[in-house]
């Protein structure tokens, strides 16, 4: 990493704690006692609360550790500072100098070799691009700049412009050698974009490296994409509150050991000929989901952290069947909580999922 890169990530490290933008998931304790920070239970006394904010993929990330000495904190936070930075630098399609923006330029052109880490993101695009049977694609980049993403747009897109940007997606277009760790576009003007796994796949990186600091109890919230641990020391288990259509939360999710992420279009969006356009994509049809959906959040919980991210994406994509098919066959039978834009609620799967909020 260049020096301005090293002297931003150390200005990120030593940054206090401070309040974070309204994301899909909001993070509370549970109990029967008093709700709060301190979430005390009766007769134990908890010890130091050690936390960090800092940025990645353009968003805010909250680290929390519980019990935890301030010595083996910063030598957690350091590395975990660190390796956040690598991914960002490598995975940040809306950075120029960032790896993906490269092949990105240049892989219609020519093999590119990826590095070991953006191939194994690429590996698990794959994976989850066939358990998805297209649902989740990570060429979907064409579509996001038909819709506004990455140049403003201020007429709806045509049938022919939609169809154009269709037939530069699809993982099967990509020409992939193993051997090499190469990647090569099968058709002009394809674009990757890592947005529906790349806070999944830090997240589970993050767990690891609080696994190898022998941390016990913590939280990490990745933007939305959570993993909290059986219970934060002496205190009380977690609640992650689910948002609902109005701003608000129509519930709460009681967590232990699992992995938590949400996708919605509360905060991403353009608004194009008075249309809000959300910037999930379903890549068979080539529409925004906010155009041809009636979701308006869906929260998965499972214990893989990186399909926690594609789970979520896939199901908001491919709605209520795919939420069945996936808790019925996919991997670690993810459960999901799935509101509707007028607030109805489904859940699907195992859930410890509550209405009451107080």
């Amino acid at each position: 990493m260049e020096e301005q890169g090293k002297a931003q990530w150390a200005r990120i490290l030593a940054t206090s704690l401070i309040a974070l933008s309204l994301c899909a998931l909001l993070l509370r304790f549970f109990g029967s006692g008093a709700q709060g920070a301190s979430g005390k239970v009766e007769g134990t006394k908890p010890g130091a609360t050690y936390s960090r904010v800092f940025s990645v993929f353009n968003t805010e990330c909250r680290v929390t550790l519980y019990d935890c000495p301030q010595l083996a904190g910063d030598e957690f936070f350091r590395e975990l500072i660190s390796e956040m930075g690598r991914l960002h630098s490598t995975l940040n399609v809306f950075s120029a100098d960032s790896e993906v923006s490269k092949v990105n330029a240049s892989a219609g052109n020519e093999d590119v070799v990826c590095s070991p880490l953006l191939w194994d993101v690429l590996m698990a695009s794959k994976s989850a691009w066939q358990e998805s049977e297209g649902l989740f694609d990570v060429t979907v980049g064409p579509l996001l700049k038909l819709w506004g993403f990455h140049a403003k747009r201020s007429t709806w897109s045509t049938e022919q412009e939609i169809a154009a940007a269709k037939a530069q997606i699809g993982f099967d277009k990509l020409k992939l050698d193993e051997s090499r760790r190469s990647v090569r576009f099968g058709v002009d003007g394809m674009r990757l974009d890592f947005g529906g796994i790349a806070k999944g796949y830090a997240l589970g990186v993050a767990i690891d490296i609080a696994k190898r600091h022998g941390l016990k109890s913590y939280l990490i919230d990745l933007g939305g994409n959570i993993y909290c641990t059986e219970r934060a020391g002496a205190r009380k288990g977690f609640r992650i509150g689910v948002r609902s259509p109005d701003g608000g939360l129509c519930g709460t999710i009681a967590a232990a050991d699992r992995c938590i992420a949400s996708s919605g279009n509360y905060e991403r969006f353009r608004v194009i000929g008075g249309r809000k356009v959300g910037h999930l994509m379903n890549p068979l049809t080539g529409l925004p989901c906010s155009a041809e959906s009636d979701w308006a959040g869906v929260t998965v919980v499972v214990g893989d952290p990186t399909l926690s991210d594609v789970y979520s994406t896939t199901v908001f994509v491919g709605g209520l069947e795919t939420a069945r098919k996936l808790n019925a066959s996919g991997s670690g039978r993810p459960a999901f909580v799935m509101v509707r834009n007028n607030g109805k609620i489904e859940i699907v799967g195992d859930v410890a999922f509550s209405d009451a909020v107080d």
